[in-house]
């Protein structure tokens, strides 16, 4: 489970690099810190794990979907996913599309409940 959710994090995180062509160089020390501090991981690790996340296309509403079940009992975890990725989008051009992925992860975490 732990591999399949550091992959489904790293999709995540390089849907949103990819989605405004945001600099990879500038977010690569950022991906290397978060992958380190809540998976364990190396840098070199980290480096391969990013490097291939980058070349795949994935189905980001899969990805959400398998981060919040992998999560379901991590509200910790699930605030630092959510931390990272805003600190993802707002390092560069914003635009509404940013936000409503935001959005739409944080309601995949946090369900409002009727």
């Amino acid at each position: 489970m732990d591999t399949m959710l550091k992959e489904s994090v790293a999709a995540l995180f390089c849907h949103v690099i990819k989605l405004d062509d945001k600099d990879l160089s500038a977010e690569r020390p950022l991906f290397y810190r978060y992958m380190k501090q809540d998976f364990g991981m190396t840098e070199e690790e980290a480096s391969a794990l990013l490097d291939k996340s980058m070349c795949e296309d994935c189905n980001v509403d899969t990805q959400i979907s398998m981060i919040a079940n992998g999560l379901t009992n991590e509200t910790y975890k699930k605030m630092s996913v959510l931390k990272q990725l805003n600190h993802i989008i707002v390092r560069s051009k914003l635009v509404d599309d940013d936000y409503d992925l935001f959005d739409k992860v944080k309601e995949a975490f946090f369900p409002e409940k009727s």
